[in-house]
């Protein structure tokens, strides 16, 4: 994987996380359509990595915008608890 490569999966890592908290939001809020939307997209973001677990979270997001589609809330929430636990990202301690 070049160095640009590098960064921009980086990148879409940091949007996939901002996006996933976005999500709790919305979820709280009944915005299923928009939540369904968002994991979508989500989903996209977390194939591009190259770590497995990360293609295991792309499947959690896309099981979590079909559930929210089917308004399963109680599937659609189980999912995204996978998909947060297995994401490496969500563990990462940054330093000043």
């Amino acid at each position: 994987m070049s160095r640009i490569d590098q960064l921009l999966v980086s990148y879409d890592c940091r949007m996939a996380l901002q996006l996933c908290q976005q999500v709790m939001i919305l979820c709280k809020q009944k915005q299923c359509k928009q939540v369904e939307d968002i994991c979508s997209f989500i989903s996209t973001l977390c194939q591009k990595s190259e770590g497995d677990s990360c293609k295991d979270e792309s499947k959690f997001c896309m099981a979590r915008a079909k559930s929210c589609s089917e308004n399963n809330c109680v599937d659609a929430n189980k999912a995204c608890i996978q998909a947060r636990t297995i994401c490496q990202k969500n563990y990462e301690i940054r330093g000043s």
